[in-house]
Parts: C-alpha cells; structure tokens; sequence
C-alpha cells in the first residue's frame, strides 16, 4: 500500500506535458515543474502516517496512506504544476506540528524545537495559501481541543494557552482584512476581493464529495463513528480524532469564507479527512459485527458518486480551484467511473457486513425458512403466493419475449427481458451472498485491504489514465511532437495562428511565425515547400472555406486528436487521411441516401435525402436513441443565420429535432453555393410514445421565419414532410 504512493505520484509525470496555459503559467514562476508538487505530496502522506501511528497504530496509517493517493484531490493537486499539493503539505506540517506541541510532557529544548517547527509551519502554510485557508484550520482545531479538553496534566501548559493565543490574532487578522474589503491581495486572506456571485454554502461540501471520491461515499459515517465514544478508544486517541473532525470542519469554514467574495480556493484539509476514514475503517474491520445501515449508506453514495460524475464530468477537476477546466466533450469517462466506484464501492460494503465469525452458509436453512414462513399461517402463505407469482410471471414473459415473435411495443419487450433474469439475480442474492460474505469474512481484519485496493483502483485510474487522456487535449506537447515526426526532423515553417507562441517555443526549435490575420496564414501556407500551422479548432470552419475559395481544396489536418489544438499541413502526407471533420462534411457529389426527398427551399438549399441508423434496423422503440443523416446540396446563396428544425409528429405529440447544422461546428452561414453538406444529428424517442408511424417533418427558420417550400412534399406550411419514422 505505501509503495503506491510514489508510484501513482510519480509514474509517468514527464512524459505529458503541460497543460497550457494552466500549467504553462504556474511552471515559468515556479521554474520546477511538477517536482515540488510530488515532493510535497510524498511528505504529506509521510507526515498523515507519522501524526495516526503515534496516536493510534500502523494499522491507521497506512490504512490513511492508501486513502490520500487515491482520491483525485491529492493525485491531481500532486501531478500538475497548477495543483495545490504545497499547499496541503503546508497545512499539514502545521496540524503534525500544532498536535505535538501541545502533547508532552517535553524537555525545554524539545519544546523551544517544537514552537520553533510549529513557527515555519505556520509561516510556510501563510505564505503558500493565506492565513485563512492555510495555518487556522489546523491552529482553531488543536486550540479548540486543549481549551475543551481536561487538563490532566500530561499536556504542555505553555502550548495549552500559546495556541489559543496565536489563533486568536490569525482570527482578528483575517477579521479585520475581510472588513477592509480590499481587492488588493491580503496575506491573511490569501488573495483580495473580486466581487460577483458567491457560491453557495455547499460549494465545498460538493468539492469534498466529488474530490474524495471514492472515500467520501464513506466519508459520513466516518464522521458519525467520531462522535461516538467508545470504551476502547484511549483518551489520547479520542481527542486526536476530534481534532480531525475539527480541522476538517474549520476548513469547510474557511473555504466559504474566502469563496463569499475572494474567488474558489482549494481545499487543503485532505489529511484529517483520510485520517476519520482511516481510523473507522481500522475499527470497523477488526471488530466482528455486522454493519448493514453503514453499508447502505455507502452504497447509496457511491450511486451518487456515479450519476454526479455522468452527469458533470468536470467533477473530479474542481478539486483544481482553477478556471476554465473542463473535460472535452470528445472524452468520456463515464463507463470506467461508474466501474471502478462500483468495485470500490462494493468491496467496502463487503467489509462492513462480513467477519470471521459470520456462519459457513447452509441452504436448508434458508429452506427450512421458508417452509416456517409457510407453516405460520395464511398471511405469510398468501405473500409468499404472491411473490412467487410474481416472479414465475417475470420468468415466463421474459422467456417469450425472447423466444417468441410477439406484436407487442418494444419497450415492453425490452422489459420483459431484464424482467425474465430478475428471479435469478434474486436467487443469487439469496444463496449467493452468504457464500460471499462468508468467504470474503475468512479475511478477518485484513479484509479492509481488497477495500483499500478497490479505491487505489480508481487512483491508478486518475494517474495513468484520466490524466493522460486529458493531457492529450490540455497540452500542446502531443501537438508539436507530431509536427516533429511528421516534419522527419527539418525545419519545416510553422505558423501559430492567433495563439501565443509561448508553447510552440517551449515544446520546439522550429521557425515559428505568429501570424493573426487569416490572408496571411492562408499566404503562408501557398507558399512553396511544406509548411505547418497551428490553430485552434474554432478557427477551421472560417479558414476552410476561405481557403477553398482560393484553392478548391479543403485544408489537410494532419494532427486532430487534440481538442484544443489542430496541426495543419499545406501538402497532404502520403497514408496519413485528413483529420479535419470538414473533410466528410462537406462534399462536391451527394452520396447515395437510403430515403430520397428532393425539396428545394426557395432555390437556395435542396434537401436531397436522408439516412436513419435505428437500432433494430427498421425501427426505434420508445426510450431509444437512433440517428439522422441529412443531405443538403447548396443552390445558391447560402441560408445564413438559418437553423434547421426537425418534427417528428404523431399521435398528438411531437419529438422536437431543431438544431444548428453539423453539431453547430458548421452553421449555414459558411455554406456555399455548389456543396453537399452532410448533417447527422442524434435524437432519443421519449419513453411514453406508443408504437406507430410519426411523420417527419424539416424544414429551415431564423426566428420567427421559414424558407419557402417550392417543391417536393410539404404539409403548406413551408415542412417538408421527408417521411415516417417507424416506432415499434
């Protein structure tokens, strides 16, 4: 387990490059690179498994080891330059420091070494994030800890009122400067007033929850387990936990303060919250009882986890505090999220409700159950009918959905096939999970270490997988490396096009030329010889067209893998095809469509035909989604500032398809006289609509405005009607 640290801090930090101009930016005024955001995330961990052994076991550490590296909030603070690992080092040496001041007794050496860490901690922490989110968590949490507990005597007296004190000026600090308002930056703050709307107060709560992943779905009951007292928790190990909860709390405190009005910092209190996991999931796992309300809760999180992580993908990039992150449309994770959650998820309800005490299963009990059921009286017979009438009516519909031809509506059929393995799952719910409890519990406490593996899983993911991915879109490195290889090493012209060449100067020693007008990029890439340009996707619909004018051809991208970022090529490269999107957008000759229409819209556009990919071949069923290709021929001037609408109409109710054309990546404006634009767009039939045929209407409108219909089949209201879309 602490071998993964380095490994999933380090592996392959090099090899990607940085994501410009997040990374770009921070690295000229760090001059370091990522080196000291993964020095100082080994440190943190180093420190979270010094602070937990001392006071509890090394059980706790490193059980709190394997939760820190693999969240997304420590592996991406730690892998990119714009990450705040520093910063959660800083925090951290001051709670270790704070902790072990007040902890004695002490020689007078030992303690003047002590206050004197203490003081670097605290002026380290300030500078690296502000008096408010770096030093007072940790300082308010031990303050409040040595004011609130008892006074035993075995405590350092000095430290006991010392901290109080030195919260209290860091409170009236950041008082004073929150009064002020002062949009210049403020060391007590860690930055100075930017005004418009502050987050809500859950800001940081969904940053936790999202960032923790997948420990936060845990997260709860771990903090739930803290406030309870239990016998054999030592007096020292019960107050250290409090002074987790605590820090963790004065840092959600924190966090909203400063995002009220000085912008959305990162939270830095990753310590005490895999310190609460760490030290529940220990206890939990070395005792012998069985937990089924915590592991409900779990699961239910962890469900959560994985709709907010479908439904926002930038989840997991918000533990960043940075701007204008967001995962490319292009990248979807949402598969590999919902498995390895589910995996984690799952493996850590296994070690809440089995043991080594749980019971070799026996089926006949199970049995003997049910005939006790059945002998008690009418009731219990008549639910036990009814259950297994229900399940006998799932079984056998199932079996003729899939064996019969039956004149029924898809979604019933669909149905009826989840519906027929339901009385299996059910049986193996039954007599199988027993048998998985049971062997899973001959683990004893080691049982908690396939849950720890299950969410070093999902860090193995974010490392050399999610990062990379997005690396390959944030970063200009895959850009330029390929103008390398495919230049063979001459020094072939390169143009950055309304970009700074920072970037193209950083990742190559080509002749760069910074070129903002598109005459001249268009000029430059006539010119003779190869040439190279890099301009960013937004540009390429403009340039083409404007280049086609001149040339006839469409530009050839030679690198279109990035999201942010296009290579562009003059000459074409012999077995390498055109990765510009345009290329199969916009075609001289109109293929062959599968349902020819032939309308023409005021002798300007001519809708020629269209392709329907459903999924059962001849038809959709209701909650699917299918897929329409469009094919527009230009006759004259081009339908600018014109949208398409599509209605799908039918038994009184109507599946609304209006979009711009091609994704709105190439919009009426840019279509020219004599072009085949092929348009594809994907749309879903809502789960109430009944089986039938619904008449396919298109047409083209700006506003309140259609174009006319001068030919081909038409409902008089300028619709062309292309056809029906079978749904079944």
């Amino acid at each position: 387990m602490v071998a993964a640290v380095p490994l999933l801090t380090v592996w392959g930090i090099w090899s990607y490059g940085l994501w410009d101009p997040w990374e770009l930016d921070a690295a000229g005024a760090a001059r370091f690179g990522r080196v000291p955001g993964v020095l100082a995330g080994c440190f943190t961990c180093l420190l979270a498994f010094l602070l937990l052994r001392r006071h509890f076991s090394r059980r706790v550490g490193v059980i709190a080891i394997a939760v820190i590296a693999s969240t997304p909030l420590f592996l991406l603070n730690t892998r990119l330059v714009m990450g705040n690992a520093v910063a959660v080092f800083a925090q951290t040496w001051v709670g270790l420091a704070a902790i072990v001041a007040c902890s004695g007794p002490h020689t007078a050496r030992r303690a003047l070494a002590h206050y004197v860490a203490l003081g670097v901690g605290v002026a380290a922490s300030t500078y690296a994030s502000g008096a408010l989110l770096g030093p007072l968590p940790p300082l308010a949490a031990v303050a409040a800890w040595s004011l609130l507990s008892e006074d035993n005597g075995e405590g350092s007296r000095v430290g006991r009122w010392l901290l109080p004190i030195a919260t209290a000026i860091l409170v009236w600090g950041v008082a004073r400067a929150v009064s002020l308002d002062d949009p210049d930056f403020s060391i007590w703050l860690g930055g100075g007033a930017v005004g418009g709307n502050p987050p809500t107060f859950d800001g940081a709560a969904e940053l936790i929850f999202h960032g923790f992943a997948p420990w936060s779905a845990a997260l709860p009951v771990a903090l739930i387990w803290t406030l309870i007292p239990r016998p054999r928790q030592t007096s020292d190990a019960q107050g250290i936990a409090w002074v987790l909860l605590l820090w963790a709390a004065f840092a959600f405190v924190s966090w909203t303060v400063f995002a009220s009005r000085y912008g959305t910092p990162p939270y830095l209190a990753l310590v005490p919250l895999a310190g609460l996991v760490a030290i529940w999931m220990a206890e939990v796992s070395s005792e012998p009882v069985v937990r089924w309300p915590s592991a409900v809760v779990v699961a239910l999180l962890v469900g959560l986890l994985v709709r907010d992580y479908a439904l926002y993908p930038d989840s997991p990039l918000r533990s960043l505090a940075v701007n204008g992150l967001n995962v490319p449309a292009v990248y979807n994770p949402n598969a590999q999220w919902a498995l390895l959650f589910s995996i984690a998820g799952g493996l850590l309800c296994l070690t809440l409700v089995s043991h080594e005490a749980v019971a070799r299963p026996q089926p006949r009990e199970t049995v003997r159950w049910f005939r006790t059921q059945w002998e008690t009286g009418w009731a219990q017979r008549g639910w036990l009918i009814l259950a297994a009438s229900v399940l006998g009516a799932c079984f056998s519909f199932g079996l003729m959905c899939f064996v019969l031809d039956l004149r029924a509506a898809s979604v019933v059929i669909r149905v009826g096939r989840v519906a027929f393995f339901i009385p299996f799952v059910l049986a193996g719910l039954v007599f199988g999970l027993p048998w998985v409890r049971y062997a899973y519990g001959r683990l004893g406490n080691l049982r908690v270490f396939p849950a720890l593996g299950g969410g070093l899983a999902v860090g193995v993911f974010v490392a050399l997988s999610f990062q990379p991915a997005l690396s390959q879109h944030f970063s200009p490195k895959p850009v330029y490396d390929a103008y390398s290889e495919l230049a063979e090493g001459r020094p072939d012209p390169l143009a950055s096009y309304k970009l700074p060449s920072t970037a193209a100067h950083y990742y190559t020693r080509a002749p760069i030329e910074e070129i903002s007008k598109q005459a001249d990029l268009i000029g430059f890439l006539r010119k003779a010889g190869q040439r190279w340009a890099v301009i960013q996707p937004d540009e390429l619909p403009e340039l083409n067209r404007a280049y086609r004018r001149e040339t006839g051809e469409h530009l050839y991208v030679a690198d279109g893998r990035s999201a942010r970022l296009l290579l562009i090529a003059a000459k074409p490269i012999d077995g390498r095809p055109n990765q510009s999107f345009i290329e199969n957008t916009v075609l001289k000759d109109a293929p062959e469509a599968q349902h020819k229409v032939g309308a023409n819209y005021e002798d300007r556009v001519e809708l020629l035909g269209y392709d329907l990919d459903l999924p059962s071949g001849d038809s959709v069923g209701a909650g699917q989604r299918f897929a329409v290709t469009w094919y527009w021929r230009v006759l004259g001037d081009g339908p600018s500032g014109y949208e398409i609408f599509v209605h799908i109409d039918g038994d009184g109710l109507r599946l609304n398809g209006d979009h711009v054309p091609v994704g709105g990546r190439y919009p009426t404006k840019l279509w020219e006289k004599g072009d085949v634009i092929v348009d594809t767009q994907e749309l879903m039939v809502p789960a109430n609509y009944p089986v039938g045929d619904y008449a396919m209407y298109v047409g083209l409108f700006s506003g309140s405005k259609r174009l006319e219909v001068q030919s081909g089949p038409h409902d008089g209201v300028n619709r062309v009607n292309a056809g029906a879309l079978p749904v079944r």
